[in-house]
């Protein structure tokens, strides 16, 4: 990971812990407080910046409702609730320094959200979840979870993992539903090109893998992308609340039939399916 970035502001007081295990509000106004700060001192468009505080807080709210639709336990939401609130702590130092939210261009966001939420001790009041907490912000965004992980630690990224994308969903829905061209930031710099496509996604979205990233070579490769993440969510609440929302199925709804059919179809059946045994 690239070396840390200075914070070229004084920090606001840490967050005090609440006797209620799913209060995290103290937790939240530290954290509006530190981006507000963030915001201040970015010398780029703050456009970007600000939409990931929103996404944050919707990313809370999917976590918050994942935890109760699977019932668990108080101590386990609250790291979950933390963990989700934090997971993308990285991002406004990274735009600040690097002007970008692509990592493989900056650094690895989870590290250093990480290395954050350690270096400012947010989480010093939190002894018996801190741990579990940071290392789901610093595997929040790997490709694919180490093996034999810890329960606690598992379980935790899970939920953000699954909370994140369900908002991602939301994100691009909203951005590639208007006319290009689309800001580079959010769609990864990839060319809106017909032509192109990707091979590798287009296997994952036929035999129900979730592709990566690293595969994409145009914009409709990242709707199909998109779509695949409906076979990567670990929870049954995650599933229904992509498949309720209905953005994943506008997203591969707009992809060509050349090409995408048969790899979109397949997953628009998924989607269904999921929806249909939902509303029973």
């Amino acid at each position: 990971m690239n070396t840390m970035p200075t914070c070229p502001f004084a920090l606001p007081p840490l967050p005090e812990r609440s006797r209620d295990p799913l209060d995290i509000g103290s937790h939240e106004t530290w954290f509006r407080a530190y981006t507000d700060l963030e915001l201040e001192v970015c010398p780029f468009e703050r456009g970007p910046e600000e939409l990931k505080v929103e996404h944050t807080f919707r990313v809370l709210e999917h976590a918050r409702a994942i935890c109760q639709g699977e019932g668990f336990a108080a101590p386990l939401t609250r790291a979950c609730l933390l963990a989700a609130l934090y997971h993308d702590l990285a991002r406004f130092a990274q735009y600040r320094t690097w002007h970008t939210f692509k990592d493989a261009d900056s650094c690895n966001h989870g590290e250093l959200g990480a290395a954050l939420v350690e270096h400012y001790q947010v989480l010093s009041r939190e002894p018996l979840i801190r741990a579990a907490v940071t290392r789901a912000i610093a595997l929040h965004n790997a490709f694919a979870l180490p093996e034999h992980l810890p329960y606690d630690v598992s379980k935790v990224t899970e939920v953000v993992r699954d909370a994140d994308k369900l908002d991602i969903l939301r994100v691009m829905d909203e951005h590639l539903s208007r006319p290009g061209p689309y800001s580079p930031t959010v769609v990864l710099s990839l060319p809106d090109t017909p032509e192109l496509f990707s091979q590798t996604v287009l296997d994952c979205a036929l035999t129900g893998r979730v592709a990566s990233y690293t595969d994409l070579t145009c914009v409709n490769d990242f709707r199909l992308l998109l779509g695949t993440w409906i076979d990567g969510l670990n929870f049954a609440t995650s599933r229904q609340r992509l498949a309720s929302a209905g953005h994943a199925l506008h997203l591969l709804g707009a992809l060509p039939d050349r090409i995408y059919g048969p790899a979109r179809d397949r997953l628009i059946g998924e989607l269904k399916t999921l929806s249909a045994a939902s509303a029973v």
